[in-house]
């Protein structure tokens, strides 16, 4: 199996999961709560820093 495919079939679990924790959430904290599990497992650290680095946005990471 490819990192491509195991990378979506990851993101598609992580997904699953985070809808299923932040059930009754609004969009905005169910989306946070998705890219904050995202960070964690991307990182393997809970440092806000580390997290932020590992999303990998285009914006800067004291925005983020």
């Amino acid at each position: 199996m490819n990192d491509s495919k195991i990378q979506s079939r990851l993101k598609a679990q992580l997904t699953k999961f985070s809808s299923e924790l932040s059930a009754g959430l609004s969009r905005l904290r169910a989306k946070f709560v998705c890219q904050m599990l995202f960070g964690i497992q991307a990182s393997q650290d809970v440092k806000l820093s580390n997290i932020s680095r590992s999303l990998k946005e285009e914006i800067p990471l004291i925005e983020t």
